[in-house]
């Protein structure tokens, strides 16, 4: 392979923002009721796999999203045969194959949760599957690209493993306020009966936490010259401002459902935003102590 392969890049970036997409038009079938639309898998209905007129309009979202699953398994493929025509790296090649099965597997979830009639825990694995797969996409990035990591200490790996992980935890408390409160996806959706103000504020917590240890990250790639952690730990935390703005607008405003829409636009951009932070360092090699005979 060449340093860089132009297509190989274009592929990565392509399953990145499809995968992104797929998160936000997933927010826009349940914030519309649309979720049972489609109230079986893998056919929309007992009868047929496509909607039809009488079913009305939610059906017709719920099918939309499943479609957009094709364009997913079509970018995962186009990026498995470019990795097989320019024989890229073992890691490069492990990732997009995650990438292709994960897909597969997300499809799968989300029939799963329509069957069981949106169980909320269900739904929730749907999206934080999204959120892995994210994750997957940055480093598959980072190595096709002409990216760069710092080296860095055991410290500075330890706090940016800490917020990606509190990132993590965010995004899990998220789907616990999702399921929850109100947009269930369909009306008669089970909840999850936990009281929502309180998982609110446990949400909250986390976030604050999480921006905290972002700015930790920021702190020490200032004052230790990391130029490329600098950079995304910057982004990260713009990323969590527009988060935190939305989030509290949403809260107070009683989850509008075009508040949450642009709410799950930001879940995207903090999943790959924290992706890129994770990338942007390495581990510092162990020096090799040669012995003496």
């Amino acid at each position: 392979m060449t340093s860089h392969d132009r297509r190989l890049y274009g592929w990565c970036i392509a399953a990145l923002i499809t995968n992104m997409g797929i998160i936000v038009t997933g927010a826009v079938v349940r914030l519309t009721g649309s979720g049972l639309g489609c109230d079986t898998w893998p056919r929309c209905t007992a009868g047929t796999f496509t909607p039809h007129g009488e079913m009305g309009i939610h059906s017709y979202v719920e099918f939309g999203n499943r479609l957009l699953t094709f364009v997913l398994v079509a970018v995962a493929i186009g990026l498995l045969v470019r990795c097989y025509r320019i024989h890229v790296t073992a890691q490069l090649m492990a990732l997009a194959w995650i990438n292709a099965v994960s897909i597969a597997v997300q499809a799968v979830v989300g029939g799963v949760s329509v069957r069981l009639g949106l169980n909320p825990f269900v739904v929730a694995v749907h999206l934080l599957l999204s959120v892995a797969i994210i994750l997957v996409d940055v480093k598959a990035i980072w190595l096709a690209g002409p990216h760069t990591s710092d080296a860095a200490d055991g410290l500075t790996m330890g706090l940016v493993r800490a917020t990606v992980a509190m990132m993590c935890v965010v995004m899990w408390l998220g789907t616990v306020v999702t399921g929850s409160g109100p947009n269930a996806g369909d009306s008669g959706s089970a909840r999850t009966g936990f009281d929502i103000e309180t998982v609110a504020r446990l949400h909250g917590i986390s976030v604050w936490i999480t921006v905290a240890l972002t700015l930790a990250c920021l702190v020490i790639a200032t004052t230790r010259h990391l130029a490329m952690m600098r950079r995304w730990s910057m982004v990260l935390v713009a990323v969590e401002i527009y988060q935190a703005v939305i989030g509290y607008s949403q809260y107070f405003a009683h989850l509008n459902p075009w508040l949450v829409i642009w709410h799950m636009v930001g879940v995207a951009a903090c999943a790959a935003a924290v992706g890129a932070l994770w990338c942007s360092v390495r581990p510092t090699p162990s020096p090799i102590h040669n012995q003496k005979p």
